[in-house]
């Protein structure tokens, strides 16, 4: 069982999300299962709350409520990957999430993590088990799938660091922003978006939502 509370502890420094991972550069377009938030108005009013307690910190690049998601699970870069294969990988997928339930969870206390605030759900291990469907259907399709199975601990961002600083005064106006009761989400699907970073932002089109559950 995965020590979630390890994963959530609150870092005591900050660090520059946006440094270049390996193969990505402008231009790049990668394949991914997200859970987008476009149909959750309390886990967005949630992150707006959140959002507005460190609208004055230079250091944070706060999302906007459009490209608000949980991140599940890498595919591959568009160009290793033809259309055969992902419609594949979709159907594989899809699946593996028939077998699953719909979740409904909630979110209070925002966490901060070494590259960006956080909300963690009441119940990680439901998407935990979302992840690790979707990792099964990418290796029946693809024959493997990439990016490690351990150390994922589900959230949706808030804003992601942009340079070195001190979480503490973060951690303090995100405690006074705490709402007194959480906000609730039920997530009936799982999206398979196209993605990028040109702009210092995770953006992305959809091409693909399988059900939860079939």
């Amino acid at each position: 069982m995965t020590d979630y509370s390890a994963l959530y502890a609150d870092h005591d420094t900050m660090t520059d999300h946006w440094w270049w991972r390996p193969d990505w550069q402008v231009g790049t377009r990668f394949y991914a299962w997200h859970i987008t938030q476009d149909d959750q108005p309390e886990v967005r009013d949630l992150a707006q709350r959140y959002r507005d307690a460190v609208s004055t910190v230079d250091t944070l690049d706060p999302i906007p409520d459009e490209w608000l998601h949980m991140t599940l699970q890498g595919v591959g870069h568009v160009e290793d990957i033809n259309i055969a294969a992902l419609d594949y990988v979709t159907l594989r997928v899809a699946d593996r999430l028939s077998a699953l339930a719909p979740i409904t969870t909630s979110y209070r206390r925002a966490h901060v993590a070494s590259e960006g605030v956080m909300l963690p759900p009441a119940d990680p291990e439901a998407f935990t088990e979302v992840r690790r469907a979707v990792r099964a259907g990418i290796a029946d399709a693809l024959g493997e799938c990439p990016e490690p199975e351990d150390g994922f601990g589900a959230h949706v961002s808030v804003a992601y660091s942009n340079a070195d600083a001190d979480a503490a005064p973060i951690r303090a106006a995100l405690d006074q922003a705490e709402p007194a009761a959480p906000s609730t989400a039920t997530y009936t699907q799982v999206s398979l978006i196209r993605m990028h970073r040109d702009h210092r932002m995770y953006e992305w089109d959809v091409l693909r939502a399988v059900p939860l559950g079939g």
